[in-house]
């Protein structure tokens, strides 16, 4: 889980840059967990999560669940 390449890893750091450079993987925005993780990290680093690469990354796994699941249930 945490898919957000080896050069990052799933640290904190790792993280806030995989969220900023749009490069959190479809299977983390689809995970329960890969999910939360993203969420507590950001939470943690609100002064370095661009935002509009957050709202892009919020569209993108709202896009992905639509389409997992296109008639809502």
């Amino acid at each position: 889980m945490f898919g957000f390449g080896k050069s990052s890893g799933s640290s904190d750091a790792g993280i806030v840059r995989a969220i900023n450079a749009n490069s959190v993987s479809s299977e983390d925005l689809m995970s329960r967990d890969g999910w939360q993780h993203i969420c507590r990290v950001r939470a943690r680093n609100m002064s370095r999560v661009d935002e509009l690469a957050w709202q892009r990354l919020c569209a993108r796994r709202g896009y992905l669940q639509q389409r997992q699941n296109p008639r809502g249930f």
